[in-house]
């Protein structure tokens, strides 16, 4: 029930909504005209608002809200804040002080597939707006995420590009000075880039690299996963070429701080050794890639080596080299079907010998 008094020269409205009593100033003043509105106006107004719910509703606030919320979360719980920070941004910059209530599936499908990048890159736009709308859910102001489930198409694989073994001779006999100690790093270890510049000369310790950071952008940040920390061996001849090594700097390469700057020099090595062109990361996919081929390690040994979340990570990225006549099952392997080894079978010669 809702009723009208005074207090004071003002009028006021009394109600109780889920037991709790309620009492509000209708900034009126107490007169027949007034009341007369609060009466047949106000009180009829608050009275529909209760049955239909709507004064259970919160109001709605822009993306951009929740969305410098989430940027707060982030920066204290992120590793990779800074480097991810420009993919955050772009997308607050997109739906901006657009109501949240108001941005439909529709919407961000379009944002997310009008993005000109392979469906793998847009991962970290998706997931931002996906913690955003989970915000507003939270808040109340949304009933469900309208980002949940959303499908990118899958990318068309390409090959992993790899250098051959006399490639890599011919590459490492042009390279000179802080190149020369990269590429042997690269080739040898299988270290991302910004693993590589991320070095300072007191991560290499008898014969031990270990990998703690990354250099990207101009900035210092935490490698890419938890598994991406970790240790390597290196020969001995690449600790000297490091040893020779004349900086200032406490880093390895100095100045070359992101990969951006290797373009220019790795381009002028690749020339003179006349090799035909790929990236410089693609001295990752060469080392993985003659690791596996040469059975010098198993798919979990490699993802070990490489930083991977998991080996499924590094199956699907170097299955296409994998020859499948290096798996050696034995020959008269047959998992289903004829001579397969049952349970019993196993138990009646485990008896027997």
């Amino acid at each position: 029930m809702v009723q009208c008094f005074k207090r004071g020269n003002k009028l006021w409205i009394n109600y109780t909504l889920d037991g709790k009593r309620y009492k509000k100033s209708t900034g009126l003043d107490d007169n027949a005209k007034n009341r007369k509105l609060v009466n047949f106006t106000i009180i009829p107004q608050l009275l529909t608002k209760i049955v239909t719910g709507e004064i259970y509703k919160k109001k709605s606030k822009s993306f951009q809200f929740y969305g410098e919320i989430f940027l707060k979360q982030k920066e204290k719980y992120l590793r990779a804040y800074h480097t991810r920070l420009p993919y955050f941004l772009r997308v607050l910059e997109h739906f901006g002080e657009t109501d949240i209530d108001k941005i439909t599936r529709l919407d961000v499908k379009k944002f997310l597939f009008g993005l000109k990048m392979k469906s793998a890159s847009k991962g970290s736009y998706k997931s931002c707006i996906n913690e955003i709308f989970e915000l507003a859910v939270d808040d109340g102001v949304l009933a469900h995420n309208p980002a949940l489930n959303i499908r990118l198409p899958k990318d068309v694989k390409s090959p992993i590009r790899y250098f051959y073994e006399y490639e890599v001779e011919k590459l490492l006999r042009v390279a000179t000075g802080k190149m020369k100690v990269y590429l042997l790093l690269a080739f040898n270890t299988g270290m991302r880039p910004e693993e590589i510049l991320g070095l300072q000369f007191t991560d290499v310790k008898d014969k031990i690299i270990t990998i703690s950071r990354v250099r990207t952008k101009g900035r210092v940040d935490y490698p890419k996963t938890n598994n991406s920390f970790r240790k390597l061996a290196i020969p001995q001849f690449i600790v000297d070429n490091i040893n020779q090594l004349k900086s200032d700097s406490l880093y390895l390469f100095g100045s070359m701080d992101d990969s951006s700057k290797l373009r220019k020099p790795w381009m002028k090595i690749v020339n003179e050794a006349d090799v035909e062109y790929r990236k410089i990361s693609s001295a990752r996919h060469t080392f993985a890639t003659i690791m596996l081929q040469k059975k010098l390690v198993s798919l979990n040994e490699l993802s070990g080596l490489l930083g991977h979340s998991s080996p499924k990570v590094t199956l699907a990225h170097y299955a296409s080299v994998i020859d499948s006549s290096l798996i050696d099952l034995g020959e008269n392997f047959s998992l289903f079907g004829h001579n397969t080894v049952t349970m019993e079978d196993f138990e009646v010669r485990n008896a027997h010998g």
